[in-house]
């Protein structure tokens, strides 16, 4: 089948294709692992981008007014020095990061009293290299490559899939601006979207 007359093939659209490696992520035994073996400071940083998904940026400007206890959820939000990569959103807490949350606040009114949540030594802005902490700790713990903070939000976007949690609310929860993005974790969903067929039974 032809084009349409007058059309060239320079009007027909490329399929988009993806052939980027499948994220990495941790297991929870490695996951267990890479707290265990983290200095406390950074043991709480790594347990809020596993338990939130947060981006590093993200982390880094969270400020004590972006959590909101009552609601149990952080507010990714635009700020007078920075502003989020995709926008605003809300992210939900579990018990143990309002746990965690809850108890780095008060050591905050009675210490430091900084406007962040994790701030560097003198209360401004985390300065902390990173990476360089979590390179450092992956091989105490047993973990080969591990070498991105980023590997830490797909640890928390695959096991949301999973444990079951459709693609479009994942999408929310990580404030992807396109669900393409979202679709790398489909893979890990398989037995779900068997269970969704297994709903339709007609006739």
């Amino acid at each position: 089948m032809g084009l349409p007359e007058g059309e060239s093939a320079k009007a027909v659209v490329k399929l988009k294709v993806n052939d980027s490696k499948k994220p990495r992520f941790l297991t929870k035994e490695e996951c267990r692992r890479l707290l265990e073996n983290s200095p406390t400071a950074l043991r709480n940083i790594l347990y809020v981008f596993l338990n939130t998904g947060m981006r590093k940026a993200e982390l880094e400007n969270l400020e004590w007014s972006d959590v909101d206890f009552k609601r149990r959820k952080i507010k990714i939000q635009r700020k007078d020095f920075w502003t989020p990569k995709t926008g605003e959103r809300e992210i939900p807490i579990n018990q143990g990061t309002y746990d965690l949350l809850a108890k780095l606040m008060k050591e905050n009114d009675t210490g430091l009293e900084s406007d962040f949540v994790f701030p560097h030594r003198d209360g401004s802005r985390i300065k902390d290299k990173l990476r360089e902490q979590l390179i450092k700790i992956a091989p105490k713990a047993k973990i080969e490559g591990l070498t991105k903070l980023h590997s830490l939000r797909h640890t928390y976007a695959s096991h949301l899939v999973m444990n079951g949690v459709d693609l479009p609310t994942v999408q929310k929860l990580m404030g992807h601006s396109d669900i393409q993005t979202t679709m790398i974790y489909s893979h890990l969903a398989p037995d779900h979207l068997a269970d969704a067929v297994e709903k339709l039974e007609f006739g």
